[in-house]
């Protein structure tokens, strides 16, 4: 890195001005570092030893199953217990199953899926 103009025998400014070398600021060029701003779309780390209520983690999974337009899953039945999901009932396809269990598991707060969920014939 280089100091950005004059100052004092160190080069530093009065705002302590470092750039990254070529001049560029950050995230400018590839292979630069890319500062993340706040409201971004990249989630960031949450404290370490705190978890999600089952309750707040029940009622997330319910709004994306709910309001996924490619799933019925008015047959599908919910338990959360420490953050294990269990998912039972019925859907009317494979492809519907397997999109339960991916849909649960972005959930923040999961921490293990048990997929009970059968196939309508």
């Amino acid at each position: 890195m280089r100091r950005k103009g004059p100052g004092g025998p160190s080069g530093a400014s009065g705002q302590g001005g470092l750039e990254p070398a070529g001049g560029k600021g950050w995230g400018e060029g590839p292979g630069r570092l890319e500062r993340r701003t706040p409201g971004s779309s990249q989630p960031g780390t949450g404290p370490r030893f705190q978890r999600r209520s089952d309750d707040k983690i029940r009622e997330e999974i319910w709004d994306l199953l709910s309001n996924n337009a490619d799933l019925d899953a008015s047959e599908v039945e919910v338990h959360v217990e420490g953050g294990e999901v269990t998912l039972s009932g019925t859907v009317e396809s494979r492809d519907a199953r397997w999109l339960t269990e991916d849909l649960v598991t972005s959930v923040s707060g999961v921490r293990e899926v048990y997929n009970q969920i059968k196939v309508a014939r």
